[in-house]
């Protein structure tokens, strides 16, 4: 059980940082740091990985415990007995609150990256100019596949 306990540990710590460096991100989302955003994602990759080997090591670990295939932190809570108990489901629930909070910062950075994209699809499309804006001149003939022309940021004639 003490491998389990130290594995969950491992966890609750790998999860913290994670989330410390997700509100950063939310921070950066906010105020349009992309060179700190990109160290950030960099960061939270490597979080990642480490926390993917320390599950590993924790199912491991909970396997070797129990002996079963049922590698779960409950079995190994319901299988456990007095101060490991105990601190198992003291651990269980940080991790468990750990992982609701990440989970709601990387909400809300999906909706910021989100808006923010549309904020650059809506700059974009008022830099463009519009099709067929003029009433004047020559009617232009649709091309081939029956759409009018594109025009470009650049003109190549120029």
């Amino acid at each position: 059980m003490k491998r389990v306990i130290e594995e969950l540990e491992r966890l609750c710590v790998l999860h913290e940082h994670l989330l410390s460096l997700s509100e950063q991100k939310t921070e950066a989302l906010k105020t349009n740091e992309i060179k700190a955003l990109s160290e950030i994602v960099t960061k939270e990759q490597k979080y990642v990985q480490a926390i993917e080997q320390t599950e590993q090591s924790r199912i491991e670990a909970t396997k070797s415990c129990i002996g079963s295939l049922d590698a779960t932190i409950s079995a190994c809570i319901s299988k456990a007995a007095g101060g490991e108990k105990k601190v198992l489901e003291q651990l269980y629930a940080k991790l468990s609150q750990l992982v609701i909070r990440l989970k709601d910062v990387n909400d809300l950075n999906k909706q910021l990256t989100f808006q923010s994209l549309q904020f650059i699809s809506l700059t974009f499309d008022m830099l463009l100019p519009k099709e067929g804006g003029s009433n004047y001149g020559k009617e232009q003939q649709p091309n081939q596949t029956g759409g009018a022309k594109r025009l470009s940021l650049f003109d190549s004639k120029a």
